[in-house]
């Protein structure tokens, strides 16, 4: 299973010394995050500067496998909010066909509101506009609503159980919600097909790497995880380890995480 790291751990940095970094420390794919894929989509030429992007991964050994979709969306909504929001996030859905992107991790909503509906018919125009590339999507578990692994089967059966969806994990989110891992990945199976790899003690999302003050069942999760038949990657969220006085540290801290994610996939 490849290592991922999401590409905001060093945002601030221009993106084209973050890839070699990334290889550098050991990671052998990366996460586009949100605020860099905003960046692409606000870019002169976006389409051409998309390309550098997916061709410097993979010069690095370092490809492009994951992405997340605007941290805001709502599929629920309607009327010109609804317009607005599915052109944008077409927009963006252009650009990560143009890198080859395999996943692209979506909100559905931002609060459980009865809307279900409108959520499945804006998931089926997404993945007719996805029809005839590599692109998928994965709704992720949330801490508002979607919680779990049942919630979002729901939507992809009102969606027609379309091969274009499938489902990302946040570990955070569900440790934070009281949810198990284990279970979750019992009830999602092979749908799966996205992680958010993070930590937390349970009280907040504080997006921390794994074994160290947080309450995950890393050993229970890891040990799931492979009888599963996942076939993406192993990708951290880990923004709250990112803050370093020198760049020199954050460094260090990138090839750490790197180092952490081999000894998570060994675990028994």
């Amino acid at each position: 299973m490849k290592i991922s790291m999401w590409s905001s751990f060093l945002y601030g940095r221009k993106f084209e010394t973050i890839i070699p970094s990334m290889h550098h420390a050991g990671f052998d794919s990366m996460d586009l995050s949100t605020e860099h894929l905003d960046e692409l989509v606000a870019s002169d030429n976006a389409a051409r500067r998309a390309i550098e992007w997916r061709d410097m991964g993979l010069d690095h050994n370092v490809p492009l496998l994951q992405t997340h979709l605007p941290l805001n969306s709502d599929l629920s909504v309607s009327g010109t909010d609804r317009d607005r929001q599915i052109d944008y996030l077409k927009r963006e859905l252009e650009l990560v066909m143009l890198m080859d992107i395999p996943v692209a991790v979506i909100h559905a909503r931002t609060e459980n509101n009865g809307n279900e509906g409108r959520i499945a018919e804006a998931l089926l125009e997404l993945c007719d506009f996805l029809k005839g590339s590599e692109t998928t999507l994965a709704l992720e578990n949330l801490f508002h609503c979607d919680t779990r692994a049942k919630d979002l089967l729901s939507l992809i059966d009102l969606a027609g159980n379309h091969p274009k969806l499938g489902i990302c994990l946040d570990t955070g989110h569900l440790n934070w919600t009281g949810g198990d891992p284990v279970e979750f990945l019992e009830d999602a199976g092979n749908l799966v097909t996205a992680l958010h790899i993070a930590d937390n003690t349970g009280i907040g999302d504080y997006h921390m790497l794994p074994l160290g003050r947080g309450t995950v069942p890393w050993r229970a999760f890891m040990r799931k995880l492979k009888t599963i038949d996942y076939k993406g990657i192993f990708n951290y969220e880990a923004s709250g380890e990112n803050s370093a006085e020198y760049p020199e540290m954050l460094d260090a801290k990138l090839h750490y995480s790197a180092q952490l994610a081999r000894i998570l996939l060994a675990l028994e």
